[in-house]
């Protein structure tokens, strides 16, 4: 697809269009964008964006156009990310319009709009922007799959994000099985409970999967945690695409500390 002048997006000038001035200012400096951010989209994401701005400023509240504004801001960042170190953006209809007058690329970014307005586990937004922009560069993610991505991204919580993490470097963790956790004598037993509830619905949703069990698992105190690990494909496209591998060491350190005996 070539670009020209007209195809060239900037991402301050419409947060402060869409937000207002301040609201633009605050998302920017919070999202950490730097100057000409959205320069580097490309063609086919500033047309995207473009039409994504316009629908925000048409569709939601003001306290729902910060959420948006920002995952919106944070895309367009990790956009810019990928393409400068030298990932190419996809060549097939990812960009191209539909019966529907919609780019795949639109469709995708509205599901992902509509996530983020409804989220109120903010911490989520950086990493449901980096789902967004990695389909621009993965031709293995069809329009389906990546519809399905973003319903599991904005389904899970935050701490779910964090224990998919630890799934993925589990060695890094000393994880224990469920009876010795049981019997640790925790403090707050209940939030153990709770932390093993959501790795089982992870279980459950395909993402990861306990590597010394065999046949189905069927409640929380079946689950042999030590050898949880990432599920694939979808566990692991997942991880990869919201590069949760970035979540901050302390948020996964407290909840390794709810799964580990003392």
């Amino acid at each position: 697809m070539g670009e020209s002048e007209n195809d060239r997006f900037e991402v301050l000038p419409a947060l402060a269009e869409v937000g207002g001035p301040v609201l633009g200012e605050v998302i920017a400096s919070s999202s950490g964008l730097p100057p000409g951010c959205g320069a580097g989209l490309g063609a086919g994401f500033s047309i995207a964006m473009r039409y994504l701005f316009g629908e925000t400023k048409r569709l939601f509240s003001p306290r729902e156009k910060r959420r948006v504004l920002t995952v919106l801001a944070l895309s367009a960042k990790a956009i810019e990310r990928e393409r400068a170190a030298g990932k190419q953006l996809r060549s097939d209809e990812f960009f191209n319009r539909k019966i529907d007058d919609r780019t795949t690329a639109e469709e995708l970014g509205e599901a992902v709009i509509y996530a983020a307005y409804d989220e109120h586990e903010e911490r989520k937004l950086p990493f449901l922007a980096n789902l967004y922009a990695s389909f621009g560069f993965d031709v293995h993610v069809d329009r389906a799959m990546a519809n399905y991505l973003v319903k599991l991204g904005s389904a899970l919580t935050y701490r779910q994000y964090c224990l998919l993490e630890i799934a993925n470097d589990r060695h890094g963790y000393d994880l224990k099985p469920f009876g010795v956790l049981n019997r640790s004598g925790q403090e707050n037993p209940t939030q153990v409970f709770a932390a093993l509830a959501e790795c089982f619905e992870l279980y459950r949703f395909g993402l990861v999967k306990f590597s010394l069990q065999f046949g189905p698992i069927t409640k929380v105190d079946d689950i042999s945690l030590q050898s949880m690990e990432l599920d694939t494909p979808m566990g692991a496209y997942l991880h990869l695409g919201m590069r949760l591998q970035e979540i901050a060491s302390e948020d996964i350190a407290e909840v390794a500390k709810l799964l580990s005996a003392p």
